[in-house]
């Protein structure tokens, strides 16, 4: 019986572990590789069905051996592109070599729309003077990481109305930590929808946080992430890109060659099953500051306020900063139709920062001595909302103290008063 016993609560704490176990575990809903080991030299892919129904090559993509199997080489203005969109956490990888110069992005976070004159591979800048292109990137939408030797360079497209095609490009150059000009290194996308973590040879570059989803991009009929925040592989904050074009609702992946060569291998693409969305609690502000102040600060009678660039720091309860962009609706006490100095007070989430700015009627008129008492130092305190009625209160309150302490003494007054009528009194009687 005792051996029973035991058996039984042996399967029960097993039977517990189980669903906790599997709860760990996230379910796949798509996967893909391609190992190029398999195929002949066609010399071109365009068109090629080899690669399965969802992965189109276009181009002068070419096949080259590697060891006892081969690897996918990619000419001048070669594509190979993953046509699923992924709704769900992914993860894309692939062993890279790029000894070239030129442009060889791989792509994530495309709409995956063919904007007119606009392919992955495709430059979109406007042209130099002498008539050259000004390398300004490849594709429409996305991030992408173009290899730099033992670098790479991260970058996010953006909305550029100055360009010809009204799109441009962020870069920033981060260490890889491997050479992937001279030998092939393992380039991995983590993406869960919200942020994106991206790995060389296992070891985390960087981390590209997404926010701002917007519907209003007149060349797309997706909605786009309009901000990013670029994180380092210690989580210190690199820079923060607006206007950006970075698919909000789905991911598309690529490969895109402009010119010279590149090599890939290995590719491996793992989509999950997306969890369903958490009700949670906003977290606590403990308080919101000026990111920078803004660099318009003087302003003409009538003229509208200017609040691009213009980012709240927002330090959370847990101590988690975040940057949020500064809009109309936040701001408060601007009134152009004034000449003078005036404090500006932006409101989030219970709580408020303030900055300095000057209306005047014409530029470079003198600032009174007047106008120099308010400077941004001082302006710029962080004060929960519930604080800025707290004059009218206090006065309030000091009013009704002094009142209660009149009529104290009032009584007071009465009371020793009366008393001392009734003690002449009795000294009467006794005479």
């Amino acid at each position: 019986m005792k051996k029973l016993a035991i058996i039984s609560a042996v399967l029960l704490i097993v039977s517990m572990l189980l669903p906790l176990c599997a709860a760990d575990e996230q379910t796949v809903v798509y996967h893909t590789e391609l190992d190029f080991d398999d195929i002949s030299d066609t010399g071109s892919f365009t068109g090629y069905s080899g690669f399965g129904d969802d992965w189109k090559a276009t181009q002068a993509t070419n096949y080259e051996t590697r060891g006892d199997g081969g690897v996918l080489r990619f000419a001048p203005f070669a594509e190979l592109v993953c046509q699923r969109q992924l709704t769900g956490p992914y993860v894309f990888s692939a062993d890279v070599k790029s000894p070239g110069s030129q442009y060889f992005g791989i792509f994530i976070r495309s709409t995956g729309e063919y904007l007119s004159g606009v392919t992955f591979y495709e430059h979109d800048g406007t042209l130099t003077e002498s008539g050259a292109d000004d390398n300004e990137g490849i594709g429409a939408t996305g991030i992408y990481v173009l290899p730099r030797g033992d670098k790479i360079i991260l970058c996010i497209k953006t909305a550029d109305t100055s360009r010809a095609k009204g799109i441009g490009v962020d870069k920033t150059y981060l260490d890889a930590g491997a050479d992937m000009s001279g030998d092939f290194a393992r380039l991995t996308f983590e993406d869960d929808g919200a942020e994106v973590r991206i790995l060389v040879d296992g070891n985390l570059v960087c981390t590209v946080k997404m926010y701002d989803p917007s519907d209003t991009d007149l060349m797309s009929s997706h909605r786009l992430f309009t901000r990013a925040q670029i994180f380092d592989a210690g989580g210190g904050s690199v820079k923060t890109v607006v206007g950006c074009r970075i698919s909000a609702d789905h991911s598309t992946v690529a490969f895109g060659m402009r010119i010279s060569e590149a090599f890939i291998d290995n590719v491996s693409l793992t989509e999950y099953e997306k969890e369903p969305e958490e009700t949670k609690a906003p977290l606590g502000i403990r308080r919101v500051d000026i990111k920078c102040q803004p660099e318009k600060s003087e302003y003409l009678i009538g003229e509208e306020l200017d609040l691009s660039d213009t980012f709240l720091e927002v330090t959370y309860e847990n101590g988690v900063k975040e940057d949020v962009r500064v809009t109309a609706d936040m701001v408060f006490g601007f009134d152009s139709s004034v000449a003078g100095p005036q404090v500006l007070t932006v409101k989030y989430g219970g709580t408020s920062a303030a900055y300095s700015v000057y209306v005047v009627k014409e530029h470079g008129q003198s600032v009174t001595d007047e106008q120099t008492t308010l400077d941004f130092d001082t302006a710029a305190e962080t004060k929960p909302e519930e604080e800025e009625d707290n004059g009218g209160i206090g006065k309030g309150v000091i009013i009704a103290v002094i009142a209660v302490a009149v009529v104290f003494c009032v009584m007071i007054i009465a009371m020793l008063a009366k008393r001392k009528d009734r003690e002449g009194g009795g000294k009467g009687d006794m005479q």
